[in-house]
């Protein structure tokens, strides 16, 4: 019995040991791309995010260089009303155009990311809420686009 249990902690100490191959997705080195111009259609508090962003993740080595053109939209809708008529719930939807022009190369695509929330009573709070959404939307749409272009 004895003999069984230091076996097993024997291998599973090595299977420990064997598994330490951690790199980090968001380090710039990991990304093989190299944006050399970033545009933005509209000066917001988005496509700026997007923009530093993506200039952290350029890989200044990489061979595959591009410039990237964005321009992006945050629509707030009222999905449904109480009694009074007054908004109970809201949906902000965060739209993103990207255009790619790499090598003469010109590709377009479109990540979009919603978010359902509910009405608070205090319109200061309600604010912050719809900010800190703002900013979670953004950095999942950041996530999607840096995965995009390592990919193409």
């Amino acid at each position: 019995m004895k003999k069984i249990l230091i076996l097993s902690q024997i291998a599973l100490t090595l299977l420990l040991i064997n598994c330490g191959g951690y790199k980090s997705i968001y380090s710039a080195k990991t990304h093989d791309f190299n944006i050399s111009t970033i545009e933005i259609d509209d000066n917001n508090e988005i496509n700026s995010k997007i923009k530093n962003s993506l200039k952290i993740f350029s890989n200044i080595d990489s061979e595959k260089e591009i410039s990237v053109k964005i321009s992006s939209k945050k629509n707030i809708i009222v999905t449904s009303k109480d009694s009074k008529g007054d908004p109970k719930t809201y949906s902000m939807t965060i739209n993103l155009n990207l255009e790619i022009n790499q090598n003469g190369t010109k590709r377009s695509n479109t990540f979009t990311e919603t978010f359902g929330y509910n009405n608070k009573s205090n319109k200061f709070d309600l604010k912050q809420y719809e900010k800190n959404i703002q900013n979670n939307l953004t950095d999942k749409i950041i996530e999607n686009i840096t995965l995009y272009l390592s990919t193409i």
